[in-house]
């Protein structure tokens, strides 16, 4: 990637631009995103879970999902969803355990 490109990119990232859009319209890995970001002192921002998906997830897990499923069905890692329960209130069920019967 030139040097050209490269003020591009972090003109993007800087201007709010989505990291998958850079990565994409560049055709570079979101990581290298960061990489261009980080070494020109910029403060990254890392991806997160929308509200409407945290909601959505702590609520799936309260009505008796178990993580792996509420993982499963939002397309998202289990931790996604352990950190979005957390978040909003929510408490993490022993391992093997539904909170409600379906």
């Amino acid at each position: 990637m030139n040097a050209s490109n490269r003020a591009e990119v972090l003109a993007g990232y800087v201007a709010g631009v989505p990291v998958r859009e850079l990565a994409n319209r560049f055709g570079i890995h979101r990581a290298t995103v960061w990489e261009i970001a980080r070494s020109a002192g910029v403060d990254v921002r890392r991806p997160g879970l929308s509200d409407k998906v945290r909601m959505r997830a702590a609520r799936l897990y309260a009505e008796g999902m178990t993580l792996a499923e509420v993982a499963k069905k939002l397309r998202i890692s289990n931790e996604a969803v352990r950190s979005a329960v957390i978040a909003r209130g929510g408490t993490i069920r022993p391992a093997g355990r539904r909170g409600t019967v379906r």
